[in-house]
């Protein structure tokens, strides 16, 4: 369970993400230099990142959960089980790659929304590699917003990979965003969004659905940001106001509980990335002109304890 909105500001966007998890993972910020050997190709080939990018992983592995390139194109990953249906082989002709190296092949070989949409139909996301061996693929679908601020979403139906302009600015999980689209339009007159009663009459229950509406609502009715520090602060009061605390949802299956392990915003025009854990209000952040050797890949540690600053007087 996971949601990511988006906000635009004079001069970009941000792409903001809480993700969500039902058991407990280790977390650490990845940078990758360019010509980096990325894996996930499943055709046999070697390949070699064009871009400097950088983002969240899990357990200091390479596999990107959400990103950001030097060229201020921004990624995030999204849960779409039921829905998910890869091929079992490999198809000729195609850039043939898993769904858990997805996210890092497009934010190390693209530079936009466009660059992508030129590019979509010849991918071919598969849960064997051309030996026939099986590879992980988890059920994802994507979130992409660019530094000119288009945003699309991609996702796997029918074998197919499908792509979908996003002028809602959100996404959280399954169903398919179609569907959310018809759910949003029944719920809401678009046309008209102010006379939604959002106070009353928004939708309760945190399943993907109604945070979909929620986040809609809440991006689209919140004031224009006057520049990038703005939009990253309504990103994350917007992404607060949809987090799971521990203990609210219980998982049967990992014995466990689903919460918002941590949330990320990424801003195009600084080529900027933020997160804060779940324990603690402290945001951390990093650029591409901060890391100390852009030559090798680079692993950060995310401080997760609760943090605090003392006042200073005026």
């Amino acid at each position: 369970m996971c949601t990511g909105v988006k906000l635009d500001h004079p001069t970009g966007s941000v792409l903001g993400r809480n993700m969500d998890f039902d058991y407990e993972i280790g977390y650490t910020v990845l940078y990758f230099p360019k010509g980096y050997h990325y894996l996930g190709d499943l055709s046999g080939n070697k390949d070699h990142t064009k871009y400097e990018m950088m983002g969240l992983c899990f357990n200091g592995r390479d596999p990107l959960k959400d990103g950001i390139n030097e060229h201020g194109l921004m990624g995030i990953t999204n849960e779409f089980s039921l829905f998910n249906t890869y091929n079992d082989q490999v198809a000729g002709g195609k850039k043939n790659i898993s769904s858990l190296y997805f996210m890092g092949h497009i934010l190390g070989h693209y530079r936009s929304v466009q660059e992508i949409l030129d590019d979509i139909d010849n991918f071919h996301i598969s849960t064997r590699d051309h030996l026939a061996n099986k590879v992980i693929s988890p059920p994802f679908h994507f979130f992409f917003v660019d530094a000119e601020k288009r945003s699309l979403v991609i996702e796997p139906i029918k074998g197919k990979l499908n792509a979908f302009e996003n002028p809602y600015n959100v996404l959280t999980n399954s169903p398919s965003f179609t569907s959310h689209e018809r759910r949003l339009k029944k719920l809401i007159d678009l046309d008209n969004p102010k006379s939604f009663n959002g106070a009353k009459d928004l939708p309760g229950g945190f399943d993907p659905t109604s945070r979909f509406i929620k986040a809609y609502y809440m991006v689209d009715q919140t004031l224009p940001s006057k520049d990038y520090k703005e939009a990253m602060g309504n990103a994350y009061n917007i992404l607060s106001a949809l987090s799971l605390p521990k203990g609210f949802i219980e998982n049967n299956k990992h014995d466990y509980y689903t919460y918002t392990f941590y949330t990320s915003v990424y801003e195009s025009s600084q080529r900027l990335l933020t997160v804060r854990s779940c324990d603690s209000p402290q945001v951390f952040s990093l650029t591409f002109d901060d890391i100390p050797n852009r030559k090798e890949r680079l692993e950060f540690k995310i401080p997760i304890d609760f943090m605090e600053d003392r006042l200073v007087l005026k």
